[in-house]
């Protein structure tokens, strides 16, 4: 059952991607806010630089279908960094558009394991693939992670992540609050890693984690 029909969630869940000569290179997901022209996505998504930077505003969905033939309708709506923590990965982008979404924030505190939570996102938009997916899963743990002397809230997912989806939002299905963002693959680092035929095998498992949507308060005020 869709908590969020593909009529609406097409408007609030988009595609961040840099324009590089005649392409667009798809870099991970955002979505709307209730504030005008105002996205949210991971910080690492744009590395710092909004050089080129946009939002892809597809314009192939009909009753409900996302049609992946009408590669030609797409519009790319340019956007800068308006606020950044990068401690937390989070990320502003801002664009001259008036357009707003209804989505709640709230939190992860009152999450409890094993409770349904629905992602929305891009996966393997790095391979071209750029449709707009969504997946219920469920609350596997609640953690604390820190950067430096910085603690933040956590959720680990029981899904696995591909590339695309960092930045998507997660919404609680019980009363479709914003309560998460989407940060990628938990992936504990102990010591070096290997890599085979490019694929770090730690990343092969199916968890996911999400930082508590209410580190975005501040930046929102920010704005």
């Amino acid at each position: 059952m869709l908590i969020i029909s593909f009529s609406d969630i097409d408007k609030v869940v988009y595609l961040v991607g840099r324009i590089e000569g005649e392409e667009v290179t798809p870099l991970g997901t955002c979505f709307l806010t209730q504030k005008p022209g105002v996205f949210v996505t991971c910080a690492h998504i744009v590395r710092g630089s909004d050089h080129n930077i946009g939002i892809v505003i597809q314009k192939n969905v009909s009753n409900g279908y996302q049609d992946t033939t009408k590669t030609e309708a797409i519009e790319f709506l340019p956007v800068k960094i308006d606020t950044i923590d990068t401690l937390r990965d989070l990320c502003t982008l801002k664009g001259d558009i008036p357009n707003t979404s209804n989505l709640r924030v709230s939190n992860t505190n009152a999450l409890k394991p094993g409770e349904k939570v629905t992602v929305f996102g891009y996966p393997h938009a790095n391979t071209g693939r750029t449709v707009l997916t969504q997946q219920t899963t469920d609350v596997g743990a609640k953690i604390i992670l820190s950067s430096g002397a910085i603690k933040s809230r956590h959720i680990v997912l029981n899904i696995q992540a591909r590339p695309g989806q960092s930045g998507g939002p997660i919404i609680r299905k019980s009363d479709l609050s914003l309560v998460g963002i989407l940060i990628g693959a938990y992936v504990p680092r102990y010591g070096g890693g290997v890599s085979l035929s490019g694929v770090d095998p730690q990343t092969l498992h199916p968890t996911t984690h999400a930082i508590s949507a209410e580190y975005l308060e501040r930046l929102l005020e920010d704005e």
